[in-house]
Order: structure tokens, then C-alpha cells, then sequence
């Protein structure tokens, strides 16, 4: 049987002389390699190891190797970019991990609406001037803290304890903790009393903010000192509801604001009377949300000190009907349906 010859291109070899064995793609890069016979031992042509198809197997790995690592320098270069944005999310046999926060290891908490609000810390609102003393709750539980120059006592037309304000920074009181949620609806009523012809004014309002949330007061508009009800607006800017005449001095005047939050729309009442409404798209919070009795915060300072007094301050965490805001205007003998969420100096 004649023996097969050299490979095609190649010389033939001499007479008793052994081919030197080709260097497959796997030896080179360190792979797996046959076994080779003890010396001496023939090699047979059913033992000689097929070179091409060795050859072709080691180029289709070498080729599978090449994509894995192409594969991985991909797969870095999208983690790299991902966690220089402040972390990524990665997954692994199918399965969601939580995030990992850069520089720590540890997985980020996971947050949710409710409860990341409950577990906030309290807001801290802008400076004030110290209290001296307080006037306890006739509803709710909050107390009022009295500026140096707040001074409660009696005055002409009004039966009960008021709150006489000279103005002055330190002419103010201010409960230590929120009264009303005022992204839903609400009612601010107060009787208040101006001795001073111009000047804006606030007799009852809340927040502690950068901006107030809602104020009662007086304030000239278009060259007219008159009552108003306004909040802010999400966004920055406010909604005024305006009195339909001039605001009286050294008379007193009960002042009704009503915040509806389903209708988006604010009510100012005189004396029981409505007087007009404005639109607005909710009421945003203003600090600690504290209540404010002869001052508002604008622009991060105390502004629109009262001059004069202020009594019977009550508020409800809901919309108050016209026919309970007309009572009102009868004093105790005839209380709202209704019990307030907070209230002080009552007659």
C-alpha cells in the first residue's frame, strides 16, 4: 500500500528522516496538547492526529475567545459609564439586585413616598426672635409663644381676652409646631383690629419658610388699603381674594379665609359676607409650617408686622360652610357646626 506523501507546497523529506511536527494555533497560545509517543514507537497512520481538523477546532476557540473578551471590555465600558452617573443596577442569572452606592459596598435604601416623609427630619424655619411665655390652646394642643412686645389683655368691642401688637420685630406669637395641612383644604379666621391707616399688614398667617403659606390681613391694592386672604402658589407667586370695599381702622372686623383644595379655589368673608375668590393650584408648606399671629415671612425675614390687636384666632383642617362661617360672627352664643382644629383667645 503506497504511503501517503508530504502535504501539498512541501518538499518531500529524506529517506529515513522524521517530518518535523507542524506547531498548531493551541500550542502557541499555551493550550491543551496531545500526547506524543514514546520514542522508538511507530506511528501509525490511524494514530497521527488530523492537523487540519486540529487547526480549524483551536482557530473556532481562539475565535470564541476573541468574542469573549470583547464581550467583557463591552461590558466594563457600560459599567464604567453607569457608575459615574451615582451608581447602576446589575443582574445576575436573571435575577434584580438592589443598587450599590458608589464608595460604600452597601446597598442604597430604598425609599418611598410615605415613609421617607415620616422619617425626614423636622424643617427648620428662619430665625426669630426669642418668646417670653406662651397662651395655652382653647383648642388643640398647641400654645401660643408671645414675642417680648405681645402683650394679651382687654380692649373696647371685643368681650374677651385679645392680643394687643404694637409692631416690631418682637411683636408677634407663634405655636412650635404645625396646625393645619395646608395642601388640603382649610379655614383661618381671626377678628383683628388696625389702628393705622396705611402699611401692609398681617394679622393671622403660616409658615416660617422662605415665603409664607397663606396670610389674613390688609394690604393696598391699586392704591386702596383693603382685606385680603392670599397663599402662595406652588411655583412662586400668590392668589389674593380682596375685600370689595377699604379696610376700616380702629374698628373690629372679623376676617374669614377658606381654602378649597378640590375646587383649587380660595374665599376671603368680612364679617361673614362673601367678598371674592381666586384660583389657585394648591398651597405649598413654608418651613416648619408653624402659625404666625401679626407677621408673615417673605424672602426669608419676618415682614408686615400688625398694629393693633388680634383676637379670637381659630382654624379648621377643612372647608368651612358659609352658614357655620356667618356664626362666627355671633361669638360663643352661637358656635360653627363644626369644632376648629386649633384655636386661641376666644370671647
Amino acid at each position: 500500500m503506497p504511503q501517503p506523501g508530504p502535504p501539498v507546497g512541501q518538499q518531500p523529506f529524506p529517506p529515513g528522516a522524521q517530518p518535523a511536527q507542524p506547531v498548531a494555533h493551541w500550542q502557541q497560545q499555551g493550550g491543551f496538547q496531545p500526547p506524543v509517543p514514546p520514542s522508538g514507537t511507530p506511528v501509525s497512520q490511524s494514530a497521527t492526529p488530523d492537523w487540519e481538523a486540529l487547526a480549524e477546532q483551536n482557530e473556532q476557540s481562539a475565535k470564541r475567545g476573541r468574542r469573549r473578551k470583547l464581550i467583557g471590555v463591552v461590558t466594563a465600558v457600560v459599567v464604567v459609564a453607569a457608575a459615574g452617573g451615582g451608581g447602576y443596577w446589575y443582574y445576575q442569572h436573571g435575577q434584580e439586585k438592589k443598587p450599590v452606592a458608589q464608595g460604600t459596598g452597601q446597598p442604597s435604601p430604598t425609599v418611598s413616598g410615605p415613609s421617607s416623609m415620616t422619617s425626614a427630619p423636622p424643617v427648620k424655619g428662619i430665625d426669630s426672635p426669642p418668646t417670653v411665655g406662651s397662651l395655652p390652646a382653647k383648642k388643640g394642643s398647641a400654645a401660643l409663644n408671645l414675642g417680648a412686645d405681645a402683650k394679651q389683655g382687654t380692649m373696647t368691642g371685643f368681650s374677651g381676652q385679645v392680643l394687643k401688637l404694637p409692631s416690631g420685630q418682637d411683636s408677634f406669637a407663634s405655636t412650635s409646631t404645625p396646625v393645619v395641612d395646608v395642601s388640603k383644604s382649610f379655614t383661618v379666621s381671626a377678628r383683628v383690629l388696625v389702628d393705622v391707616p396705611n402699611g401692609n399688614r398681617s394679622a393671622v398667617s403660616q409658615g416660617d419658610g422662605q415665603y409664607y403659606s397663606y396670610s389674613l390681613g390688609r394690604a393696598n391694592n391699586n392704591g386702596h388699603d383693603q382685606w385680603y386672604f392670599k397663599v402662595q402658589v406652588p411655583g412662586g407667586g400668590s392668589a389674593v381674594a380682596w375685600s370689595k370695599g377699604d379696610a376700616t381702622v380702629n374698628q373690629w372686623v372679623l376676617l374669614t379665609g377658606v381654602y378649597d383644595d378640590p375646587s383649587g379655589q380660595i374665599t376671603l368673608y368680612v364679617n361673614g359676607a362673601p367678598q371674592s375668590s381666586a384660583k389657585s393650584a394648591g398651597v405649598p408648606p413654608s418651613g416648619g409650617n408653624t402659625l404666625q399671629v401679626g407677621r408673615l415671612s417673605s424672602n426669608s425675614q419676618w415682614a408686615d408686622p400688625w398694629h393693633g390687636a388680634v383676637a379670637d384666632i381659630q382654624v379648621w383642617d377643612q372647608v368651612l360652610p358659609e352658614a357655620d362661617v356667618v356664626k362666627i360672627v355671633a361669638g360663643p352664643s352661637s358656635p360653627p357646626s363644626v369644632a376648629p382644629t386649633g384655636a386661641w383667645l376666644g370671647g
